[in-house]
């Protein structure tokens, strides 16, 4: 049981220490606290800038947080630019994407020891990140990634994919909202907003903000497969299933054209410019995330990018527990149905309400079953059929697997 106040969150984990620190020390002590010194004043301004939080500076450790992998990188790759001025100082950095605790400001978890372990590996300096991280940049063109294959980590029960990272920086993107459910999230979020209005009003910004003509809505769109972060190959059937399920919230807005799960899926693994998948499929916007499943709670990470100028118009996270899935997939459908400001009938928005929770393992055999079904042969078939009906028998009344069922036997 966690102590009290202890919050779990999923992240970007960036864990950087200074290369050779301990003979510099053992040289000088005053050249050590020199060299730290410049090490933190480096680091946490870039993290500001990157939207990370600066958690815990030990000896000569930084531990930071992101919610999004790919700002963790830049940063990453920012820091690296600054060092290559700095002369004689350099910096081991690992990047890892995982389940952290946060109590009092000191940060733990299977996460920060996968970050420490994989900055260790980084031999003279360097940027190395794990499999989760690469999935979320390897699409970057900015990034460039090199296999160190998989590696053996102290106090971690499973093989880590290891990858060296290098690449010119980007700027930050727009700031990933991390959205919650309890109501301490949401008020917090409600005085954010609240804090942000006075500040335009004050600075005299949102009356130029009003004027600002906004840009045309967005008519078709593509939903790439969603990155799978959570480590295990096995459970790649979850985030599919999320991909489908992000398709088909989208694909009831009937002003919306939306690419089907069929034409999207080639593009699974597959590295090529945005503006290129958008031309191939006839679309004006892509969305493109990742979906992460630590310990009973799942975060899907969103942005929806315009094809013809490649521009970032939108990032966001949403996190839930598992019994909220489906309502999570409704929230992040229509968020971006927002963004893309396409008008919604009365029965479209009635759509997007709130779904009623569901039983974890039910909805995981029901995916399973999806999952066999798609294989579309007599062995896959008949396990699927047993999968939807240890769906029914845990839940009763989970509608999808009866159709599911249905499907299988017809």
């Amino acid at each position: 049981m966690d102590p009290v106040g202890a919050e779990h969150r999923l992240a970007a984990i960036m864990l950087t220490d200074i290369v050779g620190y301990t003979a510099l020390m053992a040289e000088s002590e005053d050249a050590g606290l020199r060299a730290r010194e410049r090490h933190r004043a480096l680091v946490r301004p870039l993290v500001r800038e990157y939207h990370g939080e600066s958690i815990e500076a030990r000896g000569d450790e930084s531990l930071s947080t992101f919610p999004s992998a790919v700002d963790a990188v830049n940063c990453a790759l920012a820091i690296e630019a600054r060092l290559e001025r700095e002369q004689g100082f350099r910096l081991h950095i690992g990047i890892h994407s995982g389940d952290v605790v946060i109590l009092r400001g000191e940060i733990s978890g299977d996460g920060v020891n996968i970050a420490s372990r994989i900055c260790a590996l980084s031999e003279g300096g360097g940027v190395c990140a794990s499999g989760e991280v690469y999935q979320s940049v390897r699409n970057q063109p900015n990034i460039e990634a090199t296999p160190l294959g998989e590696r053996d980590l102290k106090n971690v029960g499973r093989p880590v994919a290891v990858y060296a990272l290098r690449g010119e920086p980007r700027p930050p993107g727009p700031r990933p909202r991390v959205v919650r459910t309890s109501r301490e999230s949401a008020g917090r979020r409600v005085g954010a907003v609240v804090a942000v209005v006075a500040a335009l009003v004050a600075a005299g910004w949102w009356g130029l903000a009003r004027q600002t003509p906004a840009p045309g809505p967005i008519r078709s769109l593509a939903v790439l497969p969603l990155d799978h972060l959570s480590g295990d190959p096995g459970e790649e059937y979850f985030t599919d299933a999320m991909t489908e399920a992000l398709i088909a919230e989208l694909a009831k807005i009937g002003a919306l054209k939306v690419i089907s799960r069929t034409s999207v899926m080639q593009y699974k693994g597959v590295s090529k410019p945005i503006p290129e998948i958008a031309r191939e499929l006839g679309v004006e916007a892509i969305v493109e995330g990742s979906v992460l499943r630590v310990d009973g709670q799942v975060r899907i990470t969103a942005q929806l990018i315009r094809a013809d100028t490649d521009e970032h118009l939108w990032a966001e996270s949403y996190e839930r527990d598992l019994r909220n899935v489906l309502d999570l997939q409704r929230e992040v459908a229509r968020s971006i149905a927002r963004q893309v400001r396409v008008e919604l009938t009365p029965s479209e928005e009635a759509g997007f309400e709130t779904a009623r929770p569901v039983d974890p393992d039910a909805h995981e055999a029901y995916l399973k079953g999806r999952h066999l079904l798609r294989i579309a042969n007599e062995e896959s078939r008949k396990k699927a059929v047993a999968y939807f009906e240890e769906a029914i028998a845990i839940d009763p009344e989970y509608a999808p697997a009866y159709a599911g069922l249905a499907d299988a036997v017809t």
